[in-house]
């Protein structure tokens, strides 16, 4: 073992028999001894070469050792004077323990912001995404992973094409093709998820002042970003028995909208899909009251050949398609396209460029390798098996509990359930998400899918996420506790 004292305020000891790497040895010795105090901030470190020798080691490790540290912010390189200690490292963000998380409010901005912080630490119903053991088995990411970095560093660190990554694009626009009608690459604007793809749609297409048909229930993250982009939400009820378009139509009729903006496939959060009829008829809608409709197909792939697709059936003529890839590969890699008619390209990439330049080519190449892999679609083949047993397992939890289906949903990962009680200022949906967050349960309250409140107390469930036990004994306490007859 070799030692070495001053200039290092701390003895440094190199252990050529550990299974740590010399690298790692170096590097944390020097890490602790900033930590504890030994080396006083601005002190310099030994020169490279002045370590290596004293320690018998090459410069290489000695380097390699310097880098390390100061990636993890540890020391300062300066250019032609060597390497000084910074401070002593800030604590580490403390994460709470599960059964300890502290409950918050449930806001305004629940499911579009705390819902995400809550929703990892505790049993989640209410949260939009799948559990990470859903997905495709690590060795498909991880391998498409390792290509993408195999790539000439070039095509990793530039900015992208305006239109995102352009083999990503081919096969989008292949893939559509072969199962829905025919489409051009051009027509391809690739984004950073749906919701990315959303706002892009609405920034280019609508105006503030604008009126715009929802679905109601409907998408929450939806609602909001129209609202704040100063356009006025026309609620077209959805529910059993399908969207109501004779509302629709006395909608369009009175107020001349923009656009519509709908799920045709497993709706969220009723996971219901649009009939055929029903999608013929919006379509007619549409035409006859010269608006847009998106079409939000983030779920097609959990669907059936059988289920409606409007930018087919239109041709994308006024119907703009968004799709992403959270639910199927993994939300991590934020990417998403939306497909549309070549009128509308142009306006897009202009609209993304101002507000976002371009999207992440390295993702996007990780979700073609993804894509690209034969396993991918025997993944999706199970996640859609496990949806179909998991809401039959969380269908018999609710309804033992006393909740009722809004909708008998189509297939998809929600059910939307409730009590027939009207909500009041000190019973509702949010007083109640707030009493299970409480007892570590985080629910999604029916109201954030609404744009004015909703009748009736109910809340939309993740059938992904089981925790069935703890889920279903807060749900038949429920009416006890709020004396409600049970």
């Amino acid at each position: 073992m070799t030692r070495i004292k001053p200039p290092l305020p701390a003895a440094l000891a190199i252990d050529r028999s550990s299974e740590a790497g010399l690298v790692q040895q170096i590097a944390d010795q020097i890490s602790r001894a900033v930590s504890t105090g030994e080396i006083g901030p601005g002190e310099k470190l030994p020169s490279v070469r002045a370590l290596a020798g004293q320690l018998e080691v090459s410069t290489f490790t000695v380097a390699n050792a310097y880098e390390l540290l100061a990636a993890r912010n540890v020391v300062m390189p300066r250019r032609g004077a060597g390497y000084f200690a910074l401070g002593r490292p800030s604590a580490p963000i403390q994460i709470p323990d599960p059964g300890q998380a502290e409950a918050s409010s449930i806001s305004d901005f629940w499911l579009s912001s705390d819902v995400f912080t809550h929703g990892r630490l505790l049993a989640s119903p209410g949260c939009g995404w799948l559990p990470s053991d859903w997905y495709a088995e690590r060795t498909v990411m991880s391998d498409a992973i390792r290509r993408v970095a195999r790539s000439k560093p070039e095509q990793l660190v530039n900015y992208g094409h305006p239109a995102g990554y352009g083999r990503l694009r081919q096969h989008i626009a292949r893939d559509l093709s072969e199962r829905l009608f025919a489409i051009s690459p051009d027509q391809i604007v690739l984004t950073h998820g749906v919701t990315h793809a959303l706002d892009l749609v609405v920034r280019t297409c609508l105006q503030p002042g604008d009126a715009v048909l929802v679905e109601s229930p409907g998408y929450s993250n939806l609602n909001g970003l129209i609202a704040r982009h100063g356009c006025n939400l026309l609620p077209v009820p959805r529910g059993p028995n399908g969207l109501d378009l004779e509302a629709a139509a006395q909608l369009a009729q009175a107020h001349r909208p923009k656009a519509m903006f709908v799920t045709t496939v497993l709706h969220n959060p009723l996971g219901t899909t649009l009939r055929q009829t029903d999608a013929y008829r919006l379509l007619a809608l549409a035409e006859r009251f010269d608006f847009l409709i998106v079409e939000d197909d983030i779920c097609r792939s959990f669907g059936t050949d059988f289920d409606p697709c409007l930018a087919a059936m239109d041709g994308l003529s006024r119907v703009i398609s968004v799709n992403g890839y959270s639910k199927t590969i993994a939300p991590s890699l934020r990417a998403g396209y939306v497909a549309c008619g070549t009128r509308f390209v142009e306006e897009l990439l202009r609209t993304k460029m101002v507000t976002g330049l371009t999207t992440s080519e390295v993702s996007e190449r990780i979700v073609l390798e993804v894509l690209s892999d034969p396993s991918h679609r025997r993944s999706v083949d199970r996640i859609r098996a496990r949806m179909t047993a998991a809401r039959e397992t969380t269908r018999a939890v609710l309804e033992d509990a006393g909740l009722k289906l809004l909708a008998v949903p189509d297939g998809g990962m929600f059910l939307s359930a409730g009590w027939q009680v009207e909500p009041d200022e000190t019973v509702n949906a949010r007083q109640i998400a707030q009493d299970a967050l409480k007892e570590g349960l985080v629910l999604a309250p029916g109201d954030f899918f609404h744009v004015s409140p909703p009748e009736s107390i109910w809340f939309r469930f993740n059938v992904a996420h089981d925790d069935s036990a703890r889920l279903g004994a807060f749900l038949r306490a429920v009416p006890q506790r709020y004396g409600w007859p049970s």
